[in-house]
């Protein structure tokens, strides 16, 4: 009874040992960074942004690196704060706004009985790469007019920026490459919609 005691005990002893060393869950968000800028579309303008598709295999909390180009590395304690699809859109819509000092800027999914005049859909091949190397963001997008019934353009956006081995440098790096995106739209939305 002793023997089983002292057992019973000492597995008690390890099995709190090994929860208490298990590492902290840090997580991290996308957010904002475009000021802004000096590119403007006329104010009765309504653009919604989205749906916007990403790849498979970033759906789920761990954040997503490569180690080689079919490699991948799934962080089991460096976590996305929320579903990372919507972020993305949010932000992305947001980034938009802001450069354009446009107000009517709506992410997906909007409400059935409002549907922006243009629409921006988006279809990401790849949003991710090393921890200590190159990052990028490679997409094609279509600008939709008539209420999301006539293509008005396709592009193709590529970009790649360089992570410092943290995830936070490796965060700061996706958020580089969705501001430069967004810019990029922003150019192209002046030149292609109604002018101010």
């Amino acid at each position: 009874m002793v023997k089983l005691t002292t057992s019973l005990i000492a597995l008690c002893c390890f099995m709190l040992a090994s929860c208490a060393a298990q590492p902290p869950t840090y997580y991290f968000d996308l957010t904002s960074q475009t000021v802004a800028g000096n590119q403007h579309i006329r104010d009765d303008v309504s653009l919604g942004v989205g749906p916007i598709t990403l790849p498979q295999l970033l759906d789920r909390p761990g954040i997503v690196s490569r180690h080689s180009e079919t490699g991948v590395k799934v962080a089991s304690y460096h976590v996305w704060a929320g579903e990372l699809e919507p972020t993305f859109t949010r932000v992305l819509a947001d980034n938009i706004a802001t450069d354009l000092q446009h107000q009517t800027v709506w992410a997906s999914p909007w409400d059935n009985r409002f549907r922006p005049e243009y629409q921006i859909r988006v279809f990401v091949d790849r949003f991710s790469g090393e921890l200590d190397g190159d990052v990028q963001l490679r997409l094609s997008w279509t600008l939709l007019g008539d209420y999301g019934q006539k293509a008005i353009s396709t592009h193709r956006y590529s970009a790649v920026v360089v992570s410092d081995g943290s995830y936070q440098g490796y965060v700061d790096a996706l958020n580089t490459l969705l501001t430069e995106f967004a810019r990029q739209v922003s150019k192209t939305l002046t030149r292609e919609l109604p002018p101010a």
